[in-house]
């Protein structure tokens, strides 16, 4: 009886114990696992997913003003109400395009694709636009935390069309991702991927 107490007790509390030495490595390796990014390369066009323009913007001009693309287009038709509030009434696409702008990327490189409301809407789009401009190399950027459920929604279908797919990732502005859990904005970042990434797989 006492053994089983003991073994009762005993293995919680070795496994809270190893949780609190490792917790650390557990929450990069929660980060990590979202992050699934390819190495950058020449391609015909950048895609801007909608969202987080600031870091997706700075992230699609170091990679143009490193030459790998001569053209970006700047995705989404959702218009922030934060925005909307502030009498800038402007949709996602149209807001990425004013950060490129700011950081000097000529108006002639910049394309507007204003439509989709998710990431899968997207891509639908894109994968149109692609098809009916004859691309076949693109690079997407979006947020590091998004780069897994990205890659699963567009890899798959672009590759079927033989349009090869890369998938950057633009570091947040708001919080580092290897210490997510120090700042309220990463701890929210983590939660919401994980919860996206469960209903597109389920979906």
């Amino acid at each position: 009886m006492y053994k089983k107490l003991l073994l009762f007790i005993g293995i919680p509390v070795f496994v809270l114990l190893m949780l609190f030495l490792f917790r650390f490595s557990l929450m990069r390796g929660a980060a990590n696992f979202l992050i699934c990014e390819d190495s950058p390369s020449q391609a015909q066009i950048i895609f801007v997913l909608s969202g987080a323009p600031s870091e997706r913007a700075a992230k699609a001009t170091e990679l143009y003003k490193q030459g790998f693309c001569k053209k970006i287009v700047c995705t989404g038709e959702n218009h922030p109400q934060d925005f909307v509030a502030m009498g800038m009434d402007m949709a996602e696409s149209e807001l990425a395009k004013n950060a490129l702008m700011k950081l000097n990327i000529p108006d002639s490189a910049i394309t507007l694709l204003e439509e989709g409301t998710s990431t899968m809407e997207e891509s639908d789009a894109i994968l149109k636009y692609c098809i009916d401009k004859k691309l076949n190399s693109i690079q997407i950027v979006s947020s590091m935390f998004h780069t897994r459920r990205v890659r699963n929604v567009f890899k798959e279908k672009f590759a079927e069309k033989n349009i090869e797919v890369k998938i950057i990732g633009a570091p947040s502005v708001g919080y580092q991702e290897n210490k997510w859990w120090e700042c309220e904005y990463g701890l929210i970042a983590l939660n919401n991927e994980y919860v996206k990434l469960m209903y597109y797989l389920v979906k």
